[in-house]
């Protein structure tokens, strides 16, 4: 099934599902008026909805995270099939169809890490099992600066193939795997610096312990499976073999520290009573 063909099926609650926060056309999302958008990604849409009105947008789409995926099961975090329902969310993508053809642009609002959770999104949407596994040609995901960037990107959509326009994107932004993960860890050790405070100031600590797993789940996706499709690496390092490949690209998984779930439950200074960590489901 095609890449707008399946997002065109997500459920907003305009239409009483809860697929996704809104699926419909990029202007109606620009002219809601409770919408507030980053600048930055206002600008952008705004320049992509003029130069392409049909231009359709999915916010919040909400993602399983699957059990049968094999780098998931050799990557083995297992607090992130803790977390109930569909808690991987892709904050927004934007999808055209231009004759024949059909592209869609993940894009995680900017920030320091912004793109290595991007390509983690990636990863996860086109990996066996999943609703677009069959897309991976037709989704390119970014995290930009400034609209121009942004723009850019979609205009290069039709082009230009899904494949060599990230690879042009992940030079942008690294120079090789070790630049990478070294970001992926510093990434990491981040988020496990800032969870105490966090946790102690949040209203709603479950929203944000399951954005901080999904967040160290990415980070680990992204180190696996970024060597996993290296082929240089392969053949220069591992001289050919995958099994030495993929016992390096677990490794290198495994160096992504993280808080574990019930530690972060325990992170806090309310009564025991009220932080005890929820019951988990039957694997």
């Amino acid at each position: 099934m095609s890449i707008c063909l399946i997002l065109d099926q997500k459920l907003d609650s305009r239409r009483n599902g809860d697929d996704c926060e809104f699926n419909g056309y990029l202007e109606d999302f620009l002219s809601l008026q409770e919408n507030e958008l980053d600048p930055v990604l206002r600008e952008a849409f705004t320049t992509i909805q003029e130069k392409e009105p049909d231009t359709k947008i999915c916010v919040g789409l909400r993602n399983e995270i699957s059990r049968n995926a094999i780098s998931n099961q050799i990557i083995r975090y297992k607090d992130v099939f803790k977390l109930n329902g569909k808690p991987m969310i892709c904050p927004y993508i934007l999808y055209l169809t231009n004759g024949d053809e059909e592209r869609a642009l993940l894009i995680m609002p900017d920030s320091e890490y912004g793109y290595i959770y991007a390509k983690g999104l990636y990863y996860c949407m086109t990996e066996p099992g999943s609703d677009f596994i069959d897309c991976k040609n037709e989704i390119v995901a970014i995290s930009a600066a400034n609209a121009d960037q942004i723009v850019r990107t979609f205009d290069s959509l039709f082009t230009v193939k899904a494949g060599a326009l990230q690879r042009g994107i992940d030079r942008n932004h690294f120079r090789n795997y070790e630049e990478l993960k070294a970001a992926a860890i510093d990434a990491a050790n981040q988020l496990k610096e800032e969870a105490a405070d966090e946790l102690l100031a949040a209203d709603d600590r479950t929203e944000l312990i399951y954005a901080n797993v999904i967040k160290w789940f990415l980070l680990k996706k992204v180190l696996y499976v970024q060597y996993m499709v290296n082929k240089n690496i392969l053949n220069t390092v591992h001289e050919g073999n995958v099994k030495k490949q993929r016992n390096q690209a677990k490794v290198n998984a495994d160096e992504v520290t993280f808080l574990s779930y019930s530690e972060m439950w325990r992170l806090t200074d309310t009564p025991a009573e009220e932080t005890e960590e929820p019951a988990e489901e039957e694997a």
